[in-house]
């Protein structure tokens, strides 16, 4: 059993919660990987590996990153049937206003509605403000958008809102999930039926006889009279023949 977290970030906050994402679950017993979106090529991942996924992408100007929307898109049918999780990473959610929670909350949701991906647990994380990685023009506006959320700041500081007790215990519950899921019984899942072998004519002869139904005949077998039977086998119409059970 393996899981994957696939994540998009951009000045490293949604990787450090990747990455403490994957040691918990890995402490919990699901050895897990990483893969960053936006330094490795989206079409090395081979999420048909894992036995779990995890996605997660900062949230910028109200959009997601598309690479992880692309992954979405593209194992749509594989997502669906392992156990999921999606976490986003935004200013927002710590917001001193209501509406400002509420619009992260919502553009999270809507960004999985939009990709029509459910997955089993999702949340979302407060992020940082790393003016020491901003150009000029980011700095500023990002230092206006957190006054406006009620966080004054200092650009010439770096801030972390993370809260990392929330980011622990989501890796945990998802990683209890994961076992859970191991060890219960796909719904739908119907017994395997077990039917009785029935004997099928392998014929050594080109042409099978009309009055031999059910023979079947070996074009690659040598035409010729019938050999003597043994073992497990059988005659049809004086021709040799083998029990096969039924597949």
């Amino acid at each position: 059993m393996r899981a994957i977290v696939i994540y998009a970030t951009c000045e490293g906050q949604t990787e450090r919660i990747a990455k403490r994402i994957a040691k918990v679950m890995t402490d919990q017993g699901v050895p897990t990987d990483t893969f960053d979106v936006t330094r490795r090529h989206v079409h090395e991942l081979a999420v048909d590996s894992y036995d779990a996924v995890v996605l997660g992408s900062s949230l910028h100007y109200a959009e997601h990153d598309p690479r992880i929307a692309w992954c979405i898109r593209e194992n749509r049918r594989l997502l669906r049937e392992l156990p999921t999780a999606f976490f986003s990473v935004s200013l927002g959610i710590i917001s001193e206003h209501y509406k400002d929670r509420v619009e992260a909350e919502w553009l999270a949701e809507s960004f999985l509605r939009d990709e029509d991906f459910v997955p089993s647990r999702h949340a979302c994380f407060a992020g940082a403000l790393r003016y020491s990685k901003y150009g000029w023009l980011k700095k500023h506006l990002m230092q206006w958008i957190a006054e406006k959320a009620g966080n004054k700041t200092n650009t010439d500081c770096d801030y972390e809102f993370t809260d990392w007790n929330a980011v622990e215990a989501f890796a945990e519950e998802f990683a209890n999930f994961v076992h859970r899921c191991r060890k219960e019984t796909r719904p739908g899942l119907k017994p395997i039926e077990v039917r009785k072998p029935y004997r099928e004519c392998v014929v050594r002869s080109t042409e099978c006889s009309a009055t031999s139904p059910g023979c079947t005949c070996d074009p690659e077998s040598p035409t010729g009279e019938s050999e003597e039977c043994s073992g497990d086998s059988a005659t049809c119409d004086g021709k040799c023949c083998q029990t096969l059970a039924s597949e």
